[in-house]
């Protein structure tokens, strides 16, 4: 059986990187596969004085120190695969020449845009920008796109152009993992090999599957996720509160966020309902009665974990045309689409979806496209076969 190294750098705030980790390995175990992880976390740098933050710049770029340090975790583990999902910044792309200099295939999941954007996201405020993509990074050190600030977007920059000029995307990684085929356009576009990249959506595990639902008494439309300027919380806002003869129907939003004060104070409705935090039960049990999950990101989002949870409570999904989402939703059949920013059509969109007749059919769609695409049997034979692909490549036999 094939033994997997995990590769991870956690964020500060827990998010749907970490949760991929946590899922896919315990996939992999539960078939009998033998898993490590290789983890560290960005409280480092929290916690980090002044010039030890300056060297965690530096390193992000190249960090001998990690190199040493995946080195010595694969000679006492000796994995037939090493699957890295997030580098940046403690990590760095060293991890892959620790893993060539050992002869071991690497696989990298491509959560976000970050090997091409330094910001990760392809936003800039609040409009999508391509600048960066199309023509110099340098656009992204003027724009100051890493925190805004312009001395941290440099060593992202930095390690970008670099690792770029080294081959090290090109040449030391055995195959990459899209989310979806936009994606996989979008990192085509900037270099990385076709052939190299698959795609492999995420999944949700059938524990979650399995929790008992609870009735809420009630009709309304979902909102779940961090309320923040580029996930358009207040776009959504006003598109409700211009959509006619509502009274009947709520909104209701789950989750926190940097915008969460200003647009609870500024658009207040006895049709919208803020919820604050909840559990991840609590999350499916509101997803499994709603009418809709509505996401109205006016960003490239990845594979929105939300829009499986719901997919797998049999929840259509209204969204914004943009990206990734316009592929993992088909409109019609198993949601609806709305203009990326434009409050006017997501208020017709709303107002169209409350009123169609063939509900029960989109219900039913979403559960075929869920069983379909993102269930733990499926995303196990699909990863698998790319580890087994890869192994094969560098060594010449496969391990299952």
């Amino acid at each position: 059986m094939i033994k997997v190294m995990m590769v991870h750098n956690h964020y500060q705030q827990y998010g749907g990187e970490d949760k991929v980790v946590e899922q896919e390995s315990q996939l992999l175990r539960s078939r009998g596969l033998e898993v490590e992880l290789y983890a560290v976390h960005n409280d480092k740098i929290k916690e980090a004085g002044a010039t030890s933050k300056v060297k965690t710049a530096i390193d992000a770029v190249w960090s001998y120190t990690e190199y040493r340090n995946v080195t010595k975790k694969l000679q006492e583990f000796r994995p037939d695969v090493v699957h890295v999902h997030n580098f940046f910044p403690l990590i760095s792309p060293s991890v892959y020449y620790a893993c060539d200099r050992m002869n071991i295939p690497v696989v990298q999941t491509l959560h976000n845009y970050r090997l091409v954007c330094p910001a990760a996201t392809f936003l800039l405020g609040n409009d999508i920008c391509e600048k960066c993509l199309q023509g110099s990074l340098v656009h992204s050190v003027v724009n100051s796109c890493y925190r805004d600030s312009r001395i941290q977007t440099i060593p992202i920059v930095s390690m970008i152009v670099l690792n770029n000029w080294f081959g090290t995307w090109k040449n030391k990684v055995s195959r990459y993992i899209a989310l979806t085929e936009f994606a996989k356009k979008k990192f085509v576009q900037a270099g990385l090999p076709e052939g190299k990249i698959t795609i492999k959506p995420n999944f949700l595990s059938k524990a979650k599957q399995d929790n008992e639902r609870i009735t809420i008494d009630q009709k309304y439309i979902l909102f779940v996720g961090r309320l923040s300027a580029e996930k358009g919380i207040e776009n959504l806002m006003k598109a409700w509160l211009n959509i006619p003869n509502r009274e009947d129907v709520k909104l209701f939003i789950i989750g926190d966020g940097p915008e969460k004060d200003r647009v609870s104070h500024l658009y207040q409705s006895d049709s919208i309902h803020f919820l604050g935090k909840r559990t991840s039960e609590e999350v499916l049990n509101y997803m499994s009665n709603a009418l809709y999950l509505i996401t109205p990101s006016i960003w490239y989002e990845g594979l929105p974990m939300t829009i499986v949870e719901a997919f797998s409570v049999g929840t259509p999904v209204l969204c914004s045309k943009i990206g990734s989402m316009e592929e993992i939703v088909e409109d019609g059949v198993t949601g609806f689409h709305f203009v990326h920013n434009d409050i006017e059509d997501m208020a017709r969109t709303i107002k169209k979806a409350l009123e169609i007749k063939d509900y029960q059919e989109i219900r039913e769609a979403v559960y075929k496209d869920f069983h379909l695409k993102y269930t733990e049997a499926t995303n196990y034979e699909m990863l698998t076969k790319i580890y087994n692909a890869v192994i094969e490549e560098k060594r010449g036999y496969a391990k299952i």
